[in-house]
């Protein structure tokens, strides 16, 4: 039961992204820059938990301006061989305004599954 709301929860979210993306014309083709460093994606959370605080750009983009949606899922699931295991997800949605390599500044809308 739980494994099928984790799994509704991930479709409904990337169903929202796939229709925000085509709402806004997300991808003109001008790849955004990654947060610079050796660590790109950051986790936002307690310190006691060894995440890196809450003053962290959860975007992964460089340049980036615009609003982030950040879900944690973590649950119970099934592998195609019966095997059960526990699976932590990390879903984020970006759309705003980034600098591309170039310099240029576009308007997109991503998603981080």
């Amino acid at each position: 039961m739980i494994a099928r709301r984790v799994i509704r929860i991930v479709v409904a979210l990337v169903a929202s992204s796939v229709a925000v993306a085509a709402a806004v014309r997300a991808f003109d083709g001008v790849m955004p820059v990654p947060v610079p460093g050796d660590r790109h994606l950051f986790a936002p959370g307690p310190v006691s938990l060894g995440l890196p605080g809450l003053q962290v750009n959860p975007s992964s983009i460089g340049d980036f301006d615009g609003t982030v949606a950040l879900a944690y899922l973590q649950g119970r699931a099934t592998g195609g061989d019966g095997h059960r295991f526990l699976m932590v997800n990390d879903i984020r949605l970006m759309k705003g305004t980034y600098l591309a390599a170039d310099g240029s500044r576009h308007l997109g809308a991503f998603a981080f599954i």
